[in-house]
């Protein structure tokens, strides 16, 4: 039983065979459609994504702005200082919603 054991053991083994092209030609289709309903839904939202910029504002698409930046914009009077705003006047009308800073704006 020894022997047969280290036998075994010692066999080189066999290398896996790459699977043929046509073994396996399967895909996912949802139920209820047919596969050429499937490849037209796919295809609408593949046009749609295109459309769409999705790293526009990832993390390499944010620009910070340093503090000299600022100031010399400050002084050319292209910028202000943001002061919390006072919701009451953004209730009136006074301050649109979009130029409340974000932290500021409701969940």
């Amino acid at each position: 039983a020894a022997l047969g054991a280290a036998a075994v053991r010692a066999a080189p083994r066999s290398p896996v065979e790459p699977a043929s092209p046509t073994a396996l030609s399967m895909a996912y289709v949802p139920d209820g459609l047919s596969k050429e309903e499937w490849a037209k839904i796919q295809k609408k939202e593949a046009e749609q994504r295109k459309k769409k910029d999705f790293g526009a504002g990832g993390t390499r698409g944010f620009k910070s702005r340093s503090m000299q930046s600022f100031m010399l914009a400050y002084e050319r009077g292209e910028a202000s200082h943001l002061f919390p705003v006072d919701p009451a006047k953004v209730k009136k009308g006074e301050i649109a919603l979009k130029d409340v800073a974000y932290m500021q704006r409701g969940g």
